[in-house]
């Protein structure tokens, strides 16, 4: 049995004051699976993009402005977020405090097209 430990996995910047860490993918072993964990510094944002399967997202701490599809909802520590194929998603932390937030995806190589 794998055990993935985030302080061996690869940072990647995806914007000012947003961090993702892979924690799960096929690079890593899966097959039907990725996961990720970001955080997001006050004012930071994860731009809206869409993907080809389901997304969900656990608001594992913080409060956000979760974007889905047109609307705009806050959504705070132990919410999780479901983005449908190809709707549009995204989060702005206006909170004051930093955000962490789970992704899981049912594949093992995420598709992201950005849409703003």
């Amino acid at each position: 049995m794998p055990i993935i430990r985030k302080s061996e996995t690869t940072l990647e910047n995806l914007g000012p004051g947003t961090d993702r860490w892979t924690l799960v993918d096929g690079e890593k072993g899966a097959e039907s699976l990725s996961v990720g964990d970001l955080t997001l510094q006050p004012e930071a944002a994860v731009r809206t993009h869409v993907h080809p399967t389901e997304e969900a997202m656990v608001i594992v701490e913080g409060e956000l402005d979760a974007v889905l599809g047109d609307e705009v909802i806050q959504v705070k520590t132990g919410d999780t977020v479901l983005a449908p194929i190809g709707v549009k998603h995204g989060f702005v932390n206006r909170s004051g405090a930093s955000a962490r937030v789970m992704a899981i995806f049912p594949t093992a190589t995420i598709e992201r097209t950005f849409v703003d």
